[in-house]
């Protein structure tokens, strides 16, 4: 279990010092945690977000499944072979995704569970908890965390500078890294 205390303060630096909105690192650690999740838990085509407490530091996972119908997806035959290819282009020019159950749900199916859904809308189904992730995994949603913070600083810097284009700024380089000067 993560220790909140380290995680707040942690959280504090990376909003102090690079200038990026707590929101935006909470969603970071979100979209890690689901990435891990799908990694050892997940099944092709499945949508998955999570949603994490910083209060309790639990993480709820989720699935999401969108509306569709037979205007929308290509629902397979009786006898008809799965294809692993989700853009499976026939002959008469059918250019239609594949219906996959772990990522779609027929509208009539959704109406049973909500009476006022519409094509193209989210259902969302609660999953397992898991607090055990393989090495891979780990990897996977320490990848993500990275990728999120370095975007979301690129966009406080932009933010921050960028109608400055032009002007002559002064300022003092604390660090190079990887050709970017701080």
């Amino acid at each position: 279990m993560l220790d909140l205390k380290t995680m707040k303060s942690a959280l504090e630096q990376l909003e102090e010092e690079r200038k990026i909105p707590k929101e935006k690192i909470i969603e970071a650690i979100e979209q890690a945690m689901a990435a891990a999740y799908k990694k050892d838990y997940g099944k092709k085509g499945q949508i998955i977000r999570a949603k994490f407490d910083m209060e309790t530091g639990q993480t709820d996972f989720y699935q999401v499944k969108i509306v569709v119908d037979e205007s929308i997806v290509k629902i397979p035959k009786e006898g008809e072979e799965e294809n692993e290819e989700e853009y499976d282009i026939q002959e008469d020019g059918d250019e239609r995704p594949r219906f996959n159950p772990e990522h779609h749900i027929l509208l009539e199916d959704a109406k049973k569970m909500k009476k006022d859904v519409e094509l193209n809308d989210e259902m969302i189904f609660m999953l397992e908890q898991k607090d055990d992730y393989g090495r891979i995994a780990a990897q996977t949603a320490k990848q993500v965390i990275i990728q999120r913070i370095r975007e979301a600083e690129r966009t406080s810097i932009m933010d921050e500078y960028g109608t400055k284009e032009g002007e002559i700024i002064s300022g003092v380089v604390q660090k190079i890294e990887r050709g970017n000067l701080y």
